[in-house]
């Protein structure tokens, strides 16, 4: 793209992305209140647990428990464990005339039983007891909604509230207890989020899908299932999937964080590999994920069978080493000046961070000052608009690129018409009174312009040859330069360029003479020219000791070692000249590197230029191979 092109793209681009930022900052005003709202309520600090090790003690032998058996909760996740976890905490009657409700804001646990008791009779006064969680049915809560809410009972003295926790996820148990009023504003709020997130995911996601079906573009069908997933793996989360979607299911409601997490991270790496183009710019890094997508596959099949503590685990260990993976890529090919990678950077370096985080906070290794769940939310909000607006400009500048290519072709054949149109007319017109002088004419001039092709060609062939050495010269080189760098671009097709320069020639004129110069000049080009034996190939004298290679589809690894091979043969080479021995090395600099543009073979003849100094700089008689 052209200095001015960037230019035109570089302020609307600006003004995408700042408004892209104000909008989630926007948004995370919504979860910060949301959080805040939550920790006003919340009786974290009144909370002690219990960790049951005879996994079925009954209630009334945990009510009398002595004090110190007793652990104060300092927060909410306690991590993964197989054990049943009781809770305990008391409640005040309440000066307020408004009901009261006890929420446990985290919808995944398996099996949630809840005693109201009497502080002081204890077993023998149970007020209200409850049993629920995801190992049943969702209309068995006690309240339709996405958490377990508990009705808390309008009593005249303090409140003993037990809770039993058995679960083979992270057991986390964030109590909160809420006026009614409040609790409105908390769900009327949290509502609002939710429709505002799983909305614009919607949108999103049929979107990309409608573009798919339209140009066919496997990329847009990759965004579409990474949308979907990451919005089913919400709203496991958040226990909205299963008040909606798969209430009865109860195998589907414990496994379904991890399965959606799987396909979210299966198609982020997919749209990774295909939008950085991975395997051509960053192998290296294409294999490590393609081994990662493979190991969550067999963790997708594994997962029917497995214990689901130990798939959980496997799966964040999986997430926190390939989040600096995908960043890591796209980091090295935007400071190589990918525009792409730049785009990709911004959109998924949010959305991973959260995923990190919710990773660590599933451990019990950090607590954040938003609600995991939701940053994950935001950041996919801010991932989606990021990369879609880079999806969006990379589309477009294909399509540019397209329409240019078919206005170009068009023309052309317009222009073949016109004259086969032309010619036509022209034949018709004199056809009957010119046939023979035309036909006498057409072999005449026919015999006269073969003759200049040849003699053309014969002078074209001789000005284009070095006539020491018999190879062509930079005349010819340039040209040929341009041509394959045209062609490189057109096919798709990587082009090597090599430069050679004979270490220390101008000792080797200053002691034996130039007479001997020559004659190590000539040797050194018959020695290239039994190493670059392919038709396509062409071997040039650039001037003086200096030699240049070209070398259509061939790939870096293929250069580096036909490069090797002549900076051995030269070394191990003995020139005889005049009953004396002459040695010489060669330092080499080259490049293999499919043309972005046409005019770009001047760059890589540059930057090979710069590779053969840092041989010569580095010791000579060496070989550098590099790409940029």
């Amino acid at each position: 793209m052209s200095t001015q092109a960037t230019q035109e793209h570089r302020i609307p681009s600006l003004v995408v992305v700042v408004s892209i930022v104000a909008f989630v900052l926007f948004l995370l005003t919504i979860p910060f209140y949301l959080t805040q709202l939550t920790d006003r309520n919340a009786l974290e600090l009144h909370t002690t647990y219990y960790v049951d090790s005879q996994v079925d003690t009954p209630v009334v032998e945990v009510f009398g428990l002595p004090e110190q058996a007793w652990t104060s909760k300092q927060q909410a996740n306690l991590g993964l464990s197989p054990l049943p976890h009781w809770f305990k905490l008391t409640i005040k009657p309440s000066s307020k005339k408004q009901h009261r409700v006890l929420m446990i804001n985290y919808g995944l646990l398996d099996k949630v039983d809840l005693w109201f008791l009497d502080e002081q009779l204890g077993q023998e006064k149970i007020i209200n007891s409850f049993k629920t969680g995801d190992s049943y049915p969702f209309e068995q809560r006690p309240t339709e909604f996405d958490q377990f809410l508990f009705p808390v009972p309008d009593y005249p003295s303090a409140i003993t509230v037990l809770i039993r926790v058995e679960t083979k996820g992270p057991v986390k148990v964030p109590v909160e207890m809420w006026d009614e009023d409040a609790f409105v504003e908390y769900v009327s709020l949290k509502k609002l989020f939710m429709g505002i997130f799983f909305g614009f995911m919607i949108a999103m996601a049929l979107s990309n899908l409608f573009i798919f079906t339209s140009n066919r573009n496997v990329i847009f069908i990759i965004y579409t299932a990474y949308v979907a997933s990451i919005a089913l793996a919400v709203a496991s989360l958040h226990g909205i999937g299963f008040q909606y979607l798969w209430s009865n299911n109860i195998w589907l409601q414990e496994f379904c964080v991890f399965i959606f997490t799987n396909f979210t991270l299966l198609s982020i790496i997919s749209l990774t590999i295909r939008l950085l183009e991975l395997q051509k710019q960053a192998p290296n890094i294409y294999r490590i994920l393609r081994i990662i997508q493979l190991i969550f596959l067999a963790m997708l099949a594994v997962s029917l069978f497995a214990p689901y503590e130990v798939m959980i685990r496997a799966v964040l260990v999986l997430l926190i080493i390939s989040t600096p993976i995908i960043l890591t890529a796209g980091v090295i090919l935007a400071l190589g000046g990918s525009i792409v990678a730049r785009y990709f950077c911004g959109a998924w370096a949010a959305l991973l961070t959260s995923g990190a985080i919710v990773a660590l906070e599933n451990f019990g290794l950090y607590s954040s000052f938003i609600d995991s769940s939701y940053l994950i939310m935001v950041g996919a909000i801010t991932e989606s608009l990021l990369l879609a607006f880079a999806l969006a400009m990379n589309f477009s500048q294909q399509l540019r690129n397209a329409i240019n290519a078919r206005l170009t072709a068009l023309k052309n054949e317009q222009e073949a018409v016109d004259a086969r149109d032309q010619l036509i007319a022209l034949q018709e017109q004199n056809k009957a009174e010119l046939e023979y002088s035309i036909e006498e004419r057409t072999l005449e001039l026919e015999i006269a312009l073969r003759e200049l092709a040849d003699k053309n060609r014969d002078l074209e062939r001789l000005s284009a040859i070095d006539p020491l050495t018999g190879l062509m010269n930079r005349r010819y080189f340039d040209k040929r330069l341009l041509a394959e760098a045209r062609r490189s671009k057109r096919e798709l097709r990587p082009l090597g360029l090599a430069m050679l320069d004979i270490d220390h020639f101008k000792k080797i004129n200053d002691e034996f003479g130039h007479l001997c110069g020559d004659h190590c000049l000539k040797v050194f080009a018959e020695l290239l020219k039994e190493y670059v034996k392919r038709p396509s190939d062409v071997v040039c004298r650039y001037g003086g000791e200096e030699f240049v290679l070209i070398l259509p589809s061939t790939e870096e690894e293929g250069l580096k070692k036909l490069l090797n091979n002549i900076r051995v043969a030269v070394a191990n080479k003995m020139i005889m000249f005049e009953g004396k021995k002459i040695s010489m090395t060669v330092s080499i600099g080259g490049c293999s590197r499919t043309m972005a543009s046409e005019d770009e073979h001047e760059v890589i003849l540059g930057f090979v230029d710069k590779q053969l100094y840092h041989a010569k700089d580095s010791g000579r008689n060496k070989v550098i191979v590099a790409s940029y």
